[in-house]
């Protein structure tokens, strides 16, 4: 029987305009990202959001990021943009994943976990029964996400893997390939590592690191 090749799952977060979100699309990206959070130097509102997708193609998942948000206000930017995923990145409680769930039973929900030196202790448990993924990101204090930073990958060996893994912090086109090989994560997501500025991509990096993880899963590299 031919062996079955693995393949990564790819999200770009930090989509701030539709050119960039062509070239994702058009590099092979699985996930478009869009961060709802007025301190980002990310953030979208709801309607730039809703303008990027409506030109987007079938079949490429929408991923809303929030920190610390209101229910109302995500089901909100759920149905204005039309998101299938939620992505969870400040203290959310796990009841608000349940009461999303009640909501919408199709929308997936990620959960992110920041890891690093002074990191608060993992509540992984909590949230095990009422999310779909795990995401795990770098820890840096009094900020959510988009650090640039990488941390102990090793770390994430000692933690109940009850979910599908989605690795964050400090990706790029030079740690890509050490980074798959030491976790093996179902997908991973790539913010900061392939940007000209916050919010602008360089869509030579991205060609390259998508390029860089097809060739691991093929076992190329």
């Amino acid at each position: 029987m031919e062996k079955r090749v693995k393949r990564t799952r790819i999200k770009m977060c930090g989509t701030t305009c539709i050119e960039d979100a062509q070239a994702a699309v058009h590099a092979g990206v699985d996930a478009l990202g869009f961060i709802f959070v007025p301190k980002s130097p990310r953030n979208v509102s709801s309607q730039q959001a809703a303008d990027i997708i409506a030109g987007l193609p079938p079949f490429i998942s929408r991923v809303g990021v929030f920190v610390n948000n209101s229910l109302a206000e995500i089901q909100r930017i759920v149905d204005q943009c039309g998101l299938n995923h939620v992505q969870l990145h400040g203290d959310e409680p796990a009841q608000l994943c349940v009461d999303l769930k009640t909501w919408n039973k199709s929308c997936s929900i990620c959960k992110a976990f920041r890891i690093g030196e002074g990191s608060p202790p993992l509540k992984l448990n909590d949230y095990s029964q009422v999310i779909d993924s795990i995401l795990f990101d770098t820890y840096v204090k009094d900020i959510e996400g988009g650090t640039g930073k990488c941390f102990n990958w090793e770390l994430i060996n000692s933690l109940q893997r009850e979910k599908p893994i989605i690795l964050a912090g400090g990706l790029n086109p030079d740690n890509i390939v050490a980074a798959l090989k030491k976790v093996a994560p179902y997908a991973i997501d790539i913010n900061s590592g392939i940007e000209k500025a916050p919010g602008i991509k360089d869509h030579t990096k991205l060609h390259k690191l998508v390029l860089q993880v097809r060739a691991v899963d093929a076992g190329f590299a």
